[in-house]
């Protein structure tokens, strides 16, 4: 198994996930992904989530996405390791600025630009994430959205 992803780029796409997927949590983000790297489990269980309630009764609880976004890239990230090494997890690292491009002379394409990943890494990209995301056990339709959010920040990304 690989090593982890590490946590800055977890956080970029997952806090991009969140911008996509419910924005209105952005205020909440720094805390969300300081407690789920404090303890991905209890961040990611019901009940954990009811305790960190924020001040509110446990009627008012409403499940966050940004755990499980935050817990998704990190899935998504270390199982695109696993399969294929480290060429894709680290193309989508140079997507999000989290690792330099190789020279121009050896890619080809302009100083500065990542490069984009191409329809067969896309594809790959998005397997995992549904299959990372079933494995969270999301409703579907909770999955299949930051699924295609994932993909879509990473292929979009600039």
């Amino acid at each position: 198994m690989a090593d982890p992803p590490d946590r800055a780029t977890v956080e970029a796409l997952a806090r991009q996930l969140v911008a996509d997927v419910s924005p209105a949590e952005l205020p909440l983000f720094r805390a969300t992904a300081d407690s789920y790297f404090a303890d991905p489990g209890r961040s990611l269980s019901p009940r954990g989530r009811q305790d960190e309630a924020l001040g509110f009764g446990v009627e008012a609880v409403v499940t966050l996405v940004g755990p499980f976004a935050l817990d998704l890239v990190r899935r998504v990230l270390t199982s695109l390791t696993d399969r294929v090494g480290d060429a894709l997890a680290e193309a989508v690292a140079r997507r999000l600025g989290r690792q330099p491009d190789p020279p121009p002379a050896a890619t080809g394409d302009q100083p500065g630009q990542p490069k984009p990943l191409d329809p067969a890494q896309l594809g790959l990209l998005r397997t995992v994430a549904q299959e990372e995301a079933r494995r969270m056990q999301l409703p579907p339709e909770r999955a299949q959205r930051l699924a295609d959010a994932l993909v879509a920040s990473i292929a979009t990304r600039v």
